[in-house]
């Protein structure tokens, strides 16, 4: 029996810099055990956590893969729900390192399975390479800063032109269809990102994280229709209610919100906006009638110019994600030669039968 996946980002590339969610792949409150995964490009950091996905899906848990938005073919964490196990890779970008030693945390340090003296013809180019990759990055965040500062533009343009009257009854209406009256307790939420700017561009999750969803509800518009403000109202009184909810931040601004899942109503709130450019099925709402028609054809051809200007200083950024991606990848020519791979499927049969008797102990305890 095959259980079931789900697909996010803990951590973005957006107009500020790196951003991180590590937090909340799982709380030191619920888990029975995170591991950190220390190591350099091609130690197997991310081969470990699929193999463990695969073994623990084809036992039929829910399995979380965390994917890392410099290359979303990797992994930066895996979390085996029901179980409250992850394996985390706690290398840069999103050091994480052991909150409550030995009591929730460990280090796993695939370091163990090199051969130290082999690095050391390897040294000035790795160290160039990491100052390059750092390099790109740098750049790219500049270029997603712009768009960004561009973005904002085109969102004032909107904005001037949104009916708040239309919007606040729109909010009513949503709240009173999706939830209930009764306050019991205080919910919670947690957040990620369903979207990310990735070396094969722009990559989003959100498809796969509404499947079984009965009621879908898709906000269409762009910057400055009144989207976000939607969903953080949503958001904070189902909240409020007593709901556990799953919010998904833009990659751009990762302040704001793109999505908003309730799982325990079985509602998602998502959009269909000028990043991700999906085409849902649900029940639609055009964010576009909610403005003045009159006041956007003033600024017709200014909006045309942001909305192009935005798109080329996002695809600049996309571009050195790319090249820094192939820069990253070039480093695994230091690290791989230097691993003893016999050691390194020691390290992950071991960690795998630890795995497997925590899962013995956990159905033991039920």
């Amino acid at each position: 029996m095959s259980g079931k996946q789900r697909h996010f980002f803990p951590g973005g590339n957006t107009s500020k810099g790196f951003y991180s969610f590590y937090r909340y792949i799982l709380s030191q409150d619920e888990a029975r055990r995170i591991i950190c995964i220390k190591g350099g490009p091609g130690t197997g950091k991310s081969s470990l956590m699929k193999k463990v996905a695969k073994i623990f899906l084809e036992k039929g848990y829910e399995v979380e893969h965390h994917h890392c938005s410099s290359d979303n073919n990797s992994l930066d964490g895996v979390v085996i729900k029901g179980l409250n196990i992850a394996l985390l890779d706690g290398t840069s970008p999103h050091v994480v390192d052991p909150m409550n030693p030995g009591a929730v945390d460990e280090i796993l340090n695939m370091g163990q399975c090199w051969n130290e003296e082999g690095f050391k013809v390897f040294k000035p180019f790795i160290m160039d390479t990491n100052k390059k990759v750092g390099k790109i990055f740098r750049r790219a965040y500049r270029f997603f800063g712009a768009a960004k500062d561009i973005y904002e533009d085109w969102y004032t343009f909107n904005n001037e032109a949104l009916n708040f009257n239309k919007l606040s009854l729109l909010k009513e209406e949503l709240k009173n269809e999706i939830l209930p009256n009764n306050v019991s307790k205080l919910g919670f939420d947690r957040h990620l990102f369903a979207t990310a700017f990735t070396p094969n561009g722009i990559v989003t999750y959100i498809e796969n994280l509404i499947e079984g969803f009965e009621k879908v509800y898709v906000l269409k518009g762009g910057p400055g229709t009144g989207k976000t403000s939607v969903l953080q109202y949503i958001y904070e009184e189902a909240v409020r209610r007593g709901f556990y909810v799953e919010v998904f931040h833009t990659p751009l601004t990762p302040d704001r919100i793109e999505h908003v899942l309730i799982p325990d109503l079985g509602v998602a709130i998502v959009t269909s906006n000028e990043i991700n450019n999906i085409d849902f099925s649900g029940k639609t709402y055009d964010m576009n009638t909610l403005l003045n028609q009159n006041t956007l054809e003033k600024n017709k051809s200014e909006i045309q110019d942001v909305k192009e200007t935005f798109y080329m200083l996002l695809n600049k950024g996309l571009t050195c994600i790319k090249g820094a991606k192939s820069l990253h990848d070039a480093l695994e020519t230091g690290y791989i030669p230097n691993m003893n791979f016999d050691r390194v499927n020691q390290v992950s049969d071991e960690i795998i039968q630890r795995l497997l008797k925590y899962e013995e102990e956990y159905l033991k305890g039920k």
